[in-house]
């Protein structure tokens, strides 16, 4: 009995190595190709900063650009004249605002929640500052609306699904203002 068992025995772990060392081979096979694939995505990147070096940047004017526009963008009531345009790219209204128009997708909080477990950080979809959920994690949605204070009457607006370009300054162009008639509180 104890021949059949010790005889059995045998027989499992020799089948048990046989499978172990076939799902290491080809384990190693692609740990292999992943290795090649990683040192020649290393040698074509090596010859290609070879043949065309990263020049040296030396005035940043692009960098200038945003500091700039974060200097306009913090003036207050500084009017910023924004132009609505058809799908065929004809601009047909503006509007005069207080402030560049906002993304509705911007928030003043974060809208991501990092959970430490076990296996990882997931992030996690928090709600926004107005008790709200947005989109999947990081609150991504379809960000396609503008909300804006109108210089003339302190309303607020909301435009969604329309193609925008802003300026500080009006443009020479013969269009139509978008009036609001503000309504007193009551």
């Amino acid at each position: 009995m104890r021949g059949k068992v010790a005889a059995l025995a045998t027989a499992i772990l020799a089948i048990s190595v046989v499978f172990l060392t076939a799902a290491t081979c080809e384990g190693g096979e692609s740990s292999r190709q992943r290795e090649e694939s990683i040192e020649t995505r290393a040698e074509m990147f090596a010859r290609a900063k070879a043949k065309i070096p990263i020049p040296r940047t030396e005035n940043f004017p692009l960098r200038a650009v945003l500091a700039e526009y974060t200097r306009r963008q913090d003036l207050i009531n500084h009017p910023w004249y924004t132009y609505i345009m058809s799908d065929d790219g004809r601009v047909t209204h503006y509007f005069v605002s207080t402030a560049v128009p906002v993304n509705s997708c911007a928030f003043l909080s974060s809208t991501e929640d990092v959970e430490t477990q076990y296996e990882g950080d997931p992030v996690l979809t928090a709600p926004s500052l107005d008790g709200i959920y947005y989109g999947g994690s990081g609150a991504a949605s379809a960000c396609n609306g503008w909300i804006f204070i109108d210089a003339a009457t302190g309303v607020m607006g909301m435009a969604f699904g329309t193609k925008i370009m802003t300026f500080d300054a009006p443009l020479i162009l013969e269009t139509e203002p978008i009036l609001i008639r503000p309504v007193a509180p009551e």
